[in-house]
């Protein structure tokens, strides 16, 4: 048995999951790109974030592929690319990004400590903050290998621009774990909130 996630009763390898995963990825990309149609933009914006679904396809199958050896590792990258479709579907009304050593949306780094910086201007006249990916996670973490963060509580707070850092403590991990995290940011009119995005990371141990 190459693994012990209920998934692998559905595949009989890893390569078949792999490509039963790599299918899903095609063919859920086509919703996207159809609502990207719906959302009646112009040809320019329109035809830039179908590129950026077709380049996740291309990138997340390829992480599939080249770096999932288990199911949990596939469903991880799988996800992590679902939820970059979305992300990109929807569109950045407000500037936001999350590098891991100038890598942005996928990256590499060693066992240990993992510096994701944040960075988000809101639009004029509005603030932002760090914001919770649900009422019981502040961020959206899978991994094949155990993973905490650590982040400050000042670093939740309200401000004009946004540039700070979310700690991974991947000391746990071994070579070829694979981590996928999504932060989420709001932008605020008068205290309230106006819009929310999320930026999703996933990261190879090396």
């Amino acid at each position: 048995m190459f693994a012990s996630d209920s998934s692998s009763e559905r595949a009989t390898s890893i390569e078949d999951y792999q490509n039963t995963c790599i299918e899903f990825i095609n063919d859920i990309s086509r919703d996207y790109k159809d609502w990207v149609d719906r959302y009646q933009l112009g040809n320019e914006e329109s035809s830039r974030r179908k590129n950026s679904i077709d380049d996740i396809v291309k990138t997340t199958n390829g992480w599939i592929r080249n770096y999932c050896d288990t199911i949990k590792k596939v469903d991880v990258v799988m996800n992590d690319g679902v939820s970059k479709m979305a992300e990109n579907t929807a569109g950045y009304p407000f500037l936001f990004e999350v590098s891991v050593n100038t890598m942005k949306r996928y990256a590499k780094h060693q066992i240990g400590t993992i510096p994701l910086r944040v960075n988000s201007t809101p639009q004029e006249g509005r603030m932002v903050r760090i914001g919770k990916y649900s009422k019981t996670e502040l961020f959206l973490i899978s991994s094949s290998s155990p993973i905490s963060y650590t982040v400050s509580d000042e670093s939740m707070n309200t401000v004009d621009i946004l540039d700070d850092y979310i700690t991974l403590d991947a000391s746990k991990c071994e070579k070829g774990s694979i981590i996928s995290i999504t932060i989420i940011v709001e932008e605020l009119n008068d205290n309230y909130v106006t819009e929310s995005r999320g930026y999703s990371t996933v990261i190879i141990i090396i």
